[in-house]
């Protein structure tokens, strides 16, 4: 999806996708997969999601994010007093224990960073059509580096009975765009007849999968 349609559905407010409540299989799984040093995250089109809170309890998150309605959203309705800062072409939101470089993704150097301890992907990989998936991983990939792991959230349902955005991933396609990585998958769940975000999907069947990928 181009950045144009992003745009729109923050303008209009059609955020779907937005997740009022944070993600049960974080919240279930993640504190058991911590290790004592982890001090850093990041988040891809991270949006205004609350489970930006969730992590800044322990750690220096930074989130990428296209829209200013979202970055600015997220700080306001969290009570948080955010300083915002040209940098590189980017606004960076900052408040506390979060930063949010707002700009296109594709233009944000891994390199600028420290490196991360995790990755938390709960809805970015699957926003991008199979055509555009391909450029979205190679890119993340940069931000992996030798200690980082990559909690990865997709969506596996019949691709003919709705399109996309959100659209399904099996583990199959998973395995290709990380290939050459060490991919665990760790968890799933039936979603059919309960929300995924704010939307009811109409779809037959319709699973979560919780990866966990790293580079060895």
């Amino acid at each position: 999806m181009k950045q144009e349609f992003w745009q729109n559905c923050w303008n209009k407010e059609q955020i779907g996708f937005h997740q009022d409540e944070l993600q049960p299989l974080l919240v279930q799984y993640f504190p058991s997969l911590l290790s004592a040093g982890d001090s850093r995250i990041f988040v891809p089109l991270c949006g205004k999601s609350t489970d930006l809170l969730f992590f800044a309890d322990r750690f220096k998150v930074i989130g990428s994010e296209l829209s200013a309605i979202a970055c600015k959203d997220f700080f306001r309705e969290n009570q948080l007093d955010a300083q915002i800062t040209p940098a590189l072409g980017f606004n960076v939101y900052k408040a506390n224990n979060v930063e949010i470089y707002q700009g296109d993704f594709f233009a944000l150097d891994a390199n600028l960073f420290q490196q991360f301890d995790w990755v938390y992907d709960r809805a970015a990989l699957i926003a991008f059509p199979e055509a555009m998936r391909a450029d979205y991983a190679y890119h993340l990939r940069s931000f992996i580096k030798d200690k980082t792991r990559v909690f990865l959230l997709t969506l596996e349902f019949d691709q003919s009975e709705m399109d996309g955005p959100p659209f399904s991933v099996p583990e199959s396609d998973v395995r290709q765009l990380f290939d050459g990585f060490k991919v665990s998958k760790k968890a799933e769940r039936d979603l059919v007849g309960q929300k995924f975000a704010r939307r009811n999907l109409p779809l037959s069947h319709l699973k979560e999968c919780l990866y966990i990928i790293s580079k060895g």
